[in-house]
């Protein structure tokens, strides 16, 4: 029944792959237990909440079976021992619920008081095992197909709308506790939803009330405050007398004659969408339990096994009578977060659970009502997504209603989850649940799955221009297109692709269409892609085809391999060039082409004075390289600084058509200078783009500056550091000025490019 959001504060445990000693899982086990203590109980308290008094016995059963025997197959079937099971609130209020439905929907007496008659109850539990064992049969047939990574992808606001539903109607069962002209039961409710919500406080201040959690100090208190002022003797109902009609009649193979008596086909109608609701629930409840300690604690779970473990575990319980058990959160990260990390562990947890039953079973059954419905108010509580409360009371504190991105539509839909949950059932409410989350997938994929058109005022090469031809690639950014197409290409999206030419600019006269990270396609995805080429085509744009060598989609791969009209290149860095040029030769403005700057204005001899310039120059050695030449190689020796005077050099990693563009560097720009840093190989190769003039200050003549000029190598050394952090915040800015004017991004992008090295 425990839902708990926020376990205990972390204390210091072993890391992931340490063995924990006996005491250390013992601790662990015993923290589990703590904690989950309203799990454990939970099924008796609510059998007697929602069926009546009568369904005593059946709860007792339900919650021994539930606590020891499914726990105990769980292990037995080799399951993640780190996320220990129990019965959680929101499958058990929906197995609770589906047997409420079916005893109402049989052809038996109703009772003479509230609640279900004692016939009514029995064909309800005989047709409801049957329900649950169909949904145990999903879960495993789900992991069987090995769908358990499909059902993980189920967003979070499905499983947090229900549970904040199923919190609506813990305050519902609550204040029908205490209702009534008596108002001490709702004290006691009161005085434990307090010391619930502020226990933690008094734990980080006294030291002693840490051993302690608040939801065992609430109950306590409440007991005690109950009967206090509402005096009653001590239970006298024991196990014997519990069980005095003989536990074995609420074993359901006991119970499953009565159902040959009723109408079926009228059951069936009731029972088949409970059964299928169920079995989500329970995916889900185990996911969410998974999710924590893989994201938390780097356990690696199996998410196909989880399933086929939890639905045998769980056909077990329905054929012995007990109730859905899935991953409990709070029983799990309080058990490791204590030490306990296995089997050990999780087998004291099972027989400390079993222990508490049979010890405080008798004295459930004569809790005070302020008691029972404190304990639903402090589960309430514990249940409610805290995310939605955030958001909740902005909106209300802040009086706006809207939001943009995906935090509002996760919102709008746990609330509507939430609210169908309470006033319909969980069966409406996991479908609309589905529904709506699929259709926001469904939105999302339609955008961004194959992406937009985008244009040069949102990617650009790395080959460094001229500031005549950034201004005019700035001013007509819409010349070239980028369309990037990512993921999986299959009949889902193929369609917006074939549209995506009617949204192409009409000012564009190059495209670049890069593919290297898709990573799978079907027959109409390809044919999609073919489509969208040729249609290109026959319009007179350009076609550059970017990273073909790259996507994992083989088939694809070999399709565009052998189109005609287009042109290939290795990756989006080389087709973009490749487009910018196009447009830069067919502009008629002058864009100029790269001036040379001399030697002596390079910024590596900033703030240098005449005479040390001249000192420096006078160690260094002139060079000339035509296109296509290596100033130097990846992973060779250092050889010194390159002052560029014309020219582009690129740096580049990898070999041949696989070489990968880092940066590129222009007249007036130094390269090579971290092997004067770290004395290290080189960590890339230095490629001319152009023909280009450079001097070198070689490691001799570095060495002689260092000897004999060592405030002019300081001052060099102060130049390279303010070049690499002026590298460095430019890229940061550009991240935070994407979106202002083109031209003034542009103008700063060659540098900011740099910072990858």
């Amino acid at each position: 029944m425990l839902e708990n959001k926020q376990p205990p504060n972390p204390t210091q445990t072993l890391p992931v792959t340490a063995k924990p000693t006996f005491q250390q899982e013992l601790k662990g086990a015993i923290a589990a237990t703590l904690q989950g203590l309203i799990n454990v109980i939970g099924p008796l308290l609510l059998f007697v909440s929602l069926l009546g008094p009568q369904a005593q016995a059946a709860g007792f059963w339900a919650t021994l079976v539930t606590a020891t025997l499914v726990h105990l197959v769980a292990l037995a079937l080799r399951g993640q021992s780190a996320v220990l099971p129990s019965a959680r609130t929101a499958s058990l209020v929906a197995y609770i619920g589906l047997v409420l439905q079916l005893a109402l929907a049989s052809k038996t007496q109703p009772g003479l008081d509230q609640g279900l008659s004692l016939q009514q109850l029995s064909v309800g539990l005989a047709t409801g095992s049957l329900m649950f064992l169909l949904a145990s049969g999903l879960v495993m047939l789900t992991g069987a197909l090995k769908l358990g990574n499909v059902f993980k992808m189920i967003p979070t606001p499905v499983t947090a709308g229900i549970s904040t539903g199923i919190a609506l109607v813990l305050v519902a069962l609550a204040v029908r506790k205490v209702s009534g002209g008596n108002w001490w039961p709702t004290l006691t409710a009161v005085v434990m939803l307090l010391t619930y919500l502020l226990w933690p406080a008094l734990m980080k201040k006294v030291r002693g009330f840490r051993v302690i959690p608040p939801i065992i100090v609430a109950p306590l208190l409440g007991a005690m405050v109950a009967w206090w002022v509402e005096p009653t003797a001590v239970p006298s109902v024991s196990i014997a007398g519990l069980t005095s009609s003989g536990p074995w009649q609420w074993l359901p193979i006991q119970l499953w004659p009565l159902v040959a008596d009723q109408d079926l086909i009228k059951l069936a109608s009731v029972g088949l969408p409970g059964a299928i609701t169920l079995a989500l629930v329970m995916i889900l409840e185990t996911f969410t339990a998974a999710a924590i300690m893989e994201t938390r604690f780097g356990v690696r779970i199996n998410a196909n096994r989880e399933l086929l473990v939890l639905g045998g575990a769980n056909l077990v319980s329905a054929l012995a009578g007990g109730v859905p058990s899935t991953g409990s959160p709070v029983r799990s990260v309080s058990s490791w977060l204590d030490g306990g990390r296995g089997f050990v562990a999780s087998l004291l947890t099972l027989l400390l659970s079993g222990a508490i039953v049979l010890v405080l079973s008798a004295w459930l059954l004569v809790l005070p009502a302020g008691v029972v419905a404190g304990l639903f108010l402090v589960q309430a509580v514990i249940m409610v997504d805290p995310a939605f409360l955030r958001r909740l009371k902005s909106m209300l504190r802040a009086r706006q209603w809207r939001i943009s991105g995906t935090q509002d539509l996760g919102f709008w839909i746990t609330l509507a989850i939430s609210l169908v949950t309470f006033f319909g059932n969980l069966v409406w409410a996991c479908g609309i649940g589905v529904a709506l989350s699929c259709l926001a997938v469904l939105r999302r994929v339609s955008a961004n799955l194959t992406a937009r058109w985008a244009y040069l005022d949102q990617y650009r090469s790395r080959r460094v221009r001229s500031s005549g031809e950034i201004n005019n690639l700035a001013r007509t950014f819409h010349r070239v297109g980028v369309l990037r197409l990512t993921g999986h290409l299959f009949f889902g999206n193929s369609a917006r692709l074939m549209q995506l030419v009617d949204d192409l600019h009409p000012d564009t006269t190059c495209v670049v269409i890069d593919v290297s990270q898709v990573h799978d396609v079907d027959p109409s995805g390809v044919e999609a892609v073919s489509w969208l080429i040729r249609a290109l085509i026959e319009r007179s744009l350009k076609v550059v085809v970017t990273g073909v060598k790259r996507t994992q989609a083989a088939h694809l791969q070999f399709r565009l391999q052998a189109a005609d009209g287009v042109q290939h290149r290795a990756d989006l860095d080389r087709g973009l060039e490749a487009c910018e040029d196009l447009v830069l030769m067919n502009s008629t403005v002058m864009t100029g082409g790269l001036m040379s700057q001399a030697i002596a204005q390079n910024s590596l001899l900033q703030d240098l004075a005449e005479d040390e310039i001249t000192a420096v120059l006078r160690l260094g050695e002139a060079r000339e390289f035509a296109q296509g030449a290596v100033l130097f190689r990846k992973d060779t020796p250092a050889d010194g600084i390159w002052l560029l005077e014309s020219g582009v050099v690129s740096i580049l990693t990898g070999e041949g058509d696989n070489a990968i563009r880092l940066a590129t560097f222009g007249p007036g720009q130094f390269v090579g200078e971290m092997g004067f840093i770290d004395g290290k190989n080189r960590s890339a190769t230095a490629w001319t783009d152009s023909p280009v003039k450079a001097l070198l200050l070689d490691t001799n003549a570095i060495a002689e500056l260092l000897a004999n000029e060592s405030e002019v190598a300081l001052k060099i050394t102060r130049n390279i550091a303010r070049e690499l952090s002026h590298r460095v915040r430019l890229s940061t800015a550009l991240m935070a000025d994407k979106a202002a004017d083109s031209s003034s991004v542009w103008a700063r992008q060659s540098l900011a490019n740099h910072s990858q090295l």
